[in-house]
């Protein structure tokens, strides 16, 4: 063996005899982990608040038995609720210290468990000033430090968000057969790319019914045809229907229920046209006419009856409905069914419907797009009316 490879092979046994002394001197293999309960499922917690105090809980856990005495420390952090945020484009932001109160921030597994008591998070009813912004809040919770035990922290189960799901009274309007809302955007809409969404309710729903249409979103295109923008929502006798940009129609898989509110989104995007019901996806399709970069320009809402147009038979009960320029997500439109920021990203035209008088319904983005109240031909004129509805009612 020359010289050489000798010097080789013993700078290599040296290296070996370096490292498996630091191995047996400093690495100690961490056989127990921590984490929050129900984290690693969904990390975040719906809690409805209302009139009075609303609770909830969580405890924390180890995977194997504790060896000793675990004290386990908590914090709300903003940081968690931006890297959720971040992750599933929300926009909850921090609930104000004095609406909720933590019964611990120190939890203790005693040795032997595997979880600690569970920590109470008690929400108090919101002002009226705090109501009134459209903000949806959120306590997000984490674990920042653990003592009593070497103990691995699971990055992705040390965080927990409970947000809140305001209960919101309002008014909504009510819409006799002969009274519709519309408006006009001075240069249309142009995109391939939307949402459409609304709150909204029939009291008088049948199978012979046909035709009840509520909604209709056309490119004001003289002679461009429903071909050159065009968004339909109707129900066809018992049977939800929707028709865009010339396409025969799709139609949502339930019966819809006379005098039951119903929560409807629509969101076209790369084709693809989905239906969701309640904040659940209903109905998907793909079309080439989904992918159209139609115009949108002229917005009317529960066609009234008039004498070319006799079908309307009954009341429409309508809120929340906006118009959105980009497609939203299936989480988006579950959080944010009752009430959302006006400010945003996206949001093109909201409309409330909660005045509770006039003619006039404001566009709460600011954009200007009011609708206003018009009666069908030859109909007769009559007052807004207006009732008192809850989310947490239909």
């Amino acid at each position: 063996m020359n010289k050489m490879n000798k010097t080789m092979l013993c700078g290599i046994a040296l290296a070996a005899a370096f490292l498996s002394g630091c191995s047996n001197a400093e690495y100690k293999p961490l056989d127990n982990s921590l984490y929050i309960n129900g984290a690693a499922a969904d990390p975040l917690r719906i809690i409805t608040v209302g009139d009075a105090n609303s609770t909830t809980s969580i405890l924390v856990r180890t995977a194997a038995p504790a060896k000793q005495t675990i004290t386990v420390n908590l914090a709300v952090q903003q940081s968690a609720l931006d890297a959720y945020n971040k992750r599933n484009d929300a926009n909850y932001e921090l609930l104000p210290a004095e609406f909720y109160t933590l019964s611990a921030t120190s939890l203790t597994i005693e040795q032997g468990k595997v979880s600690t008591p569970e920590l109470t998070v008690t929400i108090k009813p919101f002002t009226e000033e705090l109501s009134k912004t459209g903000k949806k809040y959120a306590i997000p919770l984490s674990i920042v430090s653990v003592s009593g035990a070497d103990l691995s922290i699971l990055q992705g189960e040390k965080d927990f968000i409970i947000a809140c799901d305001q209960v919101i009274k309002t008014k909504a309007i009510k819409l006799l057969p002969q009274q519709g809302m519309k408006t006009s955007f001075a240069d249309g809409i142009k995109t391939d790319t939307w949402s459409v969404e609304m709150r909204i309710k029939s009291d008088n729903i049948r199978p012979e019914y046909n035709n009840q249409s509520f909604m209709g979103i056309s490119s004001g295109i003289a002679g461009g045809g429903e071909a050159s923008g065009f968004i339909f929502g109707r129900w066809e006798g018992d049977v939800l229907q929707f028709k865009v940009n010339g396409h025969d129609g799709v139609s949502a898989t339930i019966k819809p229920e006379t005098n039951k509110w119903y929560h409807v989104a629509l969101v076209c995007a790369n084709g693809t046209l989905s239906i969701y019901i309640n904040g659940q996806l209903n109905k998907q399709e793909q079309n080439l006419k989904f992918a159209t970069v139609g115009q949108y320009k002229d917005f009317t809402f529960a066609y009234p009856r008039w004498a070319n147009h006799p079908y309307r038979k009954s009341n429409y009960y309508m809120s929340e409905i906006r118009f959105w320029n980009r497609a939203l997500t299936a989480a988006q439109i579950r959080r944010n069914r009752f009430s959302i920021d006006p400010a945003t990203t996206g949001l093109v035209a909201y409309w409330k419907l909660n005045e509770g008088e006039g003619t006039t319904f404001k566009d709460a983005t600011g954009h200007g797009h009011d609708l206003e109240l018009y009666h069908g031909a030859n109909q007769r004129s009559a007052a807004s009316q207006w009732v008192d509805i809850r989310s947490d009612e239909d």
